[in-house]
């Protein structure tokens, strides 16, 4: 009892973002702890089934989603004192070990989390995560951590740079503040030991935002635009990501 009671207190700094899934916060669901943002008009609708758990930003400060990550990154400034914060995806549903390809507990998870952003704060990362891969083979034994490589769906932020999401960019903003924070700080801390897992398909029936590739590619100009080079390449089926900052 006592244990959980310190772990809850200890991941107090996890944020999920999540819009218009009241009834079913995965996320939330699986990890047991969190604070689950949500615009004030959902508000009373997530409350039924997730009471005080449930943090409220203005409608003003949601609607797209760098908008509500700006909005998030600001509560982690105010209540954080470190300034480090979890920011997840509302559909996350486990940390999978590569290696044995079994998908944590819960616990083990938060643990992990805890141990990455010890490693952060350690080595004066502002930025980290998880590997993306579902390629139980893909950088595990060889890589076991990265410290340039893009992260998705959970991150680890540290909100006292002040670096934001590009609300001019309806999708692919992760990408830009990855390339913000990895330009500014030099290095993150990605460990590709463990794989992050999510329910829904990336901009398919699931998501919120519903994209499609040309939406993809549009905003991937866009960003090849403002950074001067392709670090977004179209490689046959997917997006390679380019960074001119090297490292593993």
């Amino acid at each position: 009892m006592v244990q959980n009671i310190l772990t809850a207190l200890r991941m107090s700094n996890i944020y999920i973002a999540s819009y218009n899934r009241f009834n079913c916060v995965r996320t939330f669901d699986y990890l047991g702890m969190g604070n689950i943002v949500v615009p004030e008009s959902q508000a009373d609708d997530y409350r039924k089934h997730y009471g005080k758990a449930v943090m409220v930003i203005p409608d003003s400060k949601d609607g797209s989603v760098s908008k509500k990550r700006n909005a998030i990154l600001e509560l982690i400034k105010e209540q954080q004192p470190d300034g480090y914060g979890w920011i997840i995806d509302d559909d996350f549903t486990g940390l999978r070990r590569k290696k044995e390809n079994i998908k944590l507990e819960a616990e083990n998870s938060l643990d992990i989390m805890e141990r990455t952003m010890i490693m952060a704060k350690d080595m004066g990362a502002y930025y980290g995560g998880f590997d993306y891969s579902a390629d139980t083979m893909k950088l595990k034994d060889m890589s076991p951590f990265s410290v340039n490589k893009i992260i998705f769906g959970i991150t680890l932020v540290n909100a006292n740079d002040d670096l934001k999401y590009d609300e001019r960019l309806r999708i692919n903003e992760d990408v830009d503040f990855y390339l913000q924070k990895l330009n500014l700080h030099r290095r993150l801390i990605k460990d590709n030991q463990y794989c992050a897992e999510f329910y829904g398909e990336d901009g398919g029936a699931d998501s919120i935002i519903k994209y499609t590739k040309a939406d993809q590619r549009y905003y991937a100009t866009m960003i090849n635009n403002k950074w001067g080079y392709k670090a977004m390449e179209w490689k046959k089926t997917s997006f390679r990501f380019n960074t001119p900052i090297k490292g593993i």
